[in-house]
């Protein structure tokens, strides 16, 4: 019997692994061409670029000291951005209230664009809240800066298949009762093109599956479940807004204390209108 030794001692037992070892790298790469040059895998698709905007848009007249705090926290060119907003759209703003979004919305769209500051949901709105809106419409009309700018008072005022994006920012937990908020979903479907889309953002609660309508905040989840219950398809959602030092115990609609109003932990989502 031969020692292991006297094999790894003799030139001929080399040569035979060296052959050995070729003819195995020869199988492995059985995948390549005969010239031995390796077929490169197609490159994957680019990621589309992200929409940005110019800055100046939150420059405009009409606009206050209390709205450019508050772009630091909402961030708005960034979440209209993560949505899908692009000039020329037809834009829906629910329960616009103030109308801070659908001000910084009109200069995107753009002259070739439109924008609809919704003031509720269902068939009737409260007075309380039109003239509110209509207050903050007078104060921001400076010059011809909102003159893409349409006030309707519910969705309902909207035809069928209309927008190109629907955005509603804090306050889907106005909603109504879990019952109430999935029969309402439809209604955002209705107004939006096949293809179209929700954008929503709300003030985010650490409670489970619940409404925590006493701080004026909705469970992510839960919101993600009913609007998909709704009939949208869901796209994806982001943290942008996510803040970490959030206590889940701060009123998402208290006046008065923009510290926290604008910067509480909100989650947004995306979503799309089925084509079919």
């Amino acid at each position: 019997m031969i020692s292991l030794r006297c094999l790894l001692s003799s030139r001929s037992f080399a040569t035979f692994v060296l052959v050995l070892l070729t003819a195995f790298v020869a199988a492995c790469a059985g995948g390549e061409s005969a010239d031995n040059t390796a077929v490169e895998a197609p490159a994957p698709p680019a990621e589309p670029a992200p929409i940005s905007y110019d800055p100046a848009v939150l420059d405009v007249a009409g606009r206050s000291e209390d709205d450019h705090y508050r772009d630091g926290g909402t961030k708005p060119l960034e979440l209209y951005g993560f949505f899908g907003v692009e000039p020329g759209m037809t834009i829906g703003d629910l329960s616009t209230s103030m109308m801070y979004n659908a001000h910084i919305l009109s200069q995107i769209a753009g002259t070739d664009g439109k924008v609809y500051a919704i003031i509720g949901l269902g068939d009737s709105v409260n007075p309380r809240f039109r003239t509110r809106t209509e207050t903050a419409y007078a104060e921001r009309s400076v010059g011809d800066v909102l003159a893409n700018v349409e006030l309707i008072d519910t969705l309902e005022d909207l035809p069928e298949n209309s927008l190109d994006v629907l955005i509603t920012v804090r306050n889907y937990h106005d909603f109504g009762e879990r019952e109430a908020r999935v029969a309402n979903v439809p209604r955002m479907l209705r107004v939006l093109k096949p293809g179209g889309i929700l954008g929503a953002v709300d003030a985010h609660t650490d409670k489970a599956d619940e409404r925590d309508e006493s701080v004026h905040r909705m469970n992510e989840a839960l919101a993600l479940e009913e609007i998909v219950e709704g009939g949208f398809e869901f796209v994806e959602a982001s943290d942008l807004l996510y803040n970490p030092d959030d206590t889940f115990d701060f009123d998402g609609r208290r006046e008065g204390d923009p510290i926290h109003r604008y910067f509480i932990q909100r989650w947004a989502m995306k979503f799309t209108k089925p084509l079919n």
